[in-house]
């Protein structure tokens, strides 16, 4: 049997989505982390339009760091079976596992494609 992209074993029924708690852990982490981007992103324009160009820099770093943060999430949302058991994308330990996780799988892959042996 294959296994997940976090390397947990499956069980026999396979969920699509997350469901329950850590669904709702990482919806309420998205909708914090595209608030700080909004957040971010209203105070880069207002120091551009203050006259601070340098600010305009801001954007694209926002940006990637806003795409960084969210992909662990989507991984986790659409496959819940391979995340830890009480897994809390709200709590500090929780996400940085997860981060962690996500993204040393795909360093560590060669064809950019992620697989649970490569964890």
């Amino acid at each position: 049997m294959p296994r997940g992209v976090l390397d947990v074993a499956r069980g026999r029924a396979r969920a699509r989505v997350a469901t329950g708690d850590l669904a709702r852990s990482i919806v309420a982490a998205f909708a914090c982390a595209t608030l700080a981007f909004a957040v971010g992103c209203a105070l880069a324009h207002a120091e551009v339009a203050r006259g601070r160009h340098v600010a305009f820099a801001l954007f694209p770093t926002l940006g990637v760091a806003y795409l960084a943060a969210c992909v662990p999430l989507a991984v986790a949302y659409t496959n819940p079976e391979d995340v830890r058991a009480g897994l809390n994308a709200l709590r500090p330990s929780d996400y940085a596992w997860l981060f962690r996780r996500t993204w040393g799988a795909f360093r560590d892959a060669e064809d950019g494609k992620v697989r649970g042996k490569d964890l």
